[in-house]
């Protein structure tokens, strides 16, 4: 089981976040096109584990369990439960969880069970196009179905992922896409979390990739999309990964550490970048090259 700390905004106030992975069966839809989080997942016990963690210094915790916490295939009920009672017991100001649409409902019960704890349900929309959804990322439901699950939650707290650049897009076109879909969902969610794509082993994008039908985005596309979106209702976060690596989104070596950072401090004041670096000038070609 792994877990780390972040630091997130909760009720106004800039916190200390803790986030866990669970070691479940992963995804039961496990066929988008750039994902391979279910690959290589042991299940093990990790409820004393769990239990260890809940004596760390953190106001907030974000469960992932590289699929949905609602999905009782991937979590059965009583395990769900377990891992509940244990942040009851140790109090929080708030906790995530994620979940596909189709599971979505089942967030109630779980407000239900923690009580005043705020329950922040994160489902991964990562498109507002269904062409983008169903051909580029093979998503396995519709905008629509995000609507239904958000109209079912209105008494919580909920954030979407939204993707920067998928598979089959340009980047103009993902830029557009992302903020785009951000503007179309901005009176229905709390938070949306933008998630730039970094390539995964495995994964029909590793392989267009591979052949040189894909690149990961940049970090100006990223920057573009931000500034774009400040001025959105939601509170707006992106935790890059794999930065700076062939896999993940960058820029030339002298900006991408300084702009990577500018992103996390976004993420926690939603106040627009403003940086500059002479690569700027290879992105807007990039960018033209429609």
């Amino acid at each position: 089981m792994r877990s780390w700390f972040t630091e997130e905004v909760v009720q106004g106030d800039v916190v200390t976040a803790l986030n866990v992975v669970i070691p479940t069966r992963g995804c039961s839809w496990n066929k988008c096109t750039m994902c391979s989080y279910s690959l290589g997942i042991q299940e093990e016990p990790f409820l004393e584990d769990f239990a260890q963690l809940m004596e760390k210094d953190f106001d907030k915790i974000k469960i992932f369990t590289s699929g949905s916490f609602l999905d009782t295939q991937e979590l059965p009920v009583s395990v769900r439960e377990d891992i509940l009672d244990d942040i009851k017991e140790r109090g929080v100001k708030e906790i995530t969880i994620e979940t596909r649409p189709e599971y979505a409902k089942d967030a109630l019960s779980v407000q239900k069970y923690l009580g005043n704890i705020v329950v922040e349900v994160a489902i991964g929309l990562e498109s507002s196009n269904d062409r983008i959804l169903q051909f580029c990322i093979n998503k396995g439901f519709l905008y629509k179905d995000f609507i239904t699950a958000v109209n079912a939650l209105k008494s919580l707290k909920i954030k979407a992922y939204l993707l920067i650049k998928p598979p089959f897009l340009t980047e103009y076109e993902a830029i557009e896409d992302a903020v785009t879909s951000a503007h179309m969902i901005a009176d229905m969610v709390d938070v949306i979390s933008f998630n730039p794509v970094a390539i995964h082993k495995k994964t029909v994008l590793e392989y267009l990739w591979r052949t040189g039908n894909y690149s990961p985005p940049w970090l100006w596309s990223v920057v573009e999309v931000l500034n774009r979106c400040a001025h959105l209702s939601p509170h707006l976060i992106c935790h890059p990964v794999a930065v700076g690596k062939g896999r993940g989104v960058k820029n030339c070596r002298n900006c991408t550490a300084r702009v990577a950072q500018k992103i996390r401090e976004f993420s926690l004041d939603n106040e627009r970048i403003s940086h500059h670096c002479t690569c700027e000038k290879e992105w807007e070609r990039v960018l033209h090259k429609l």
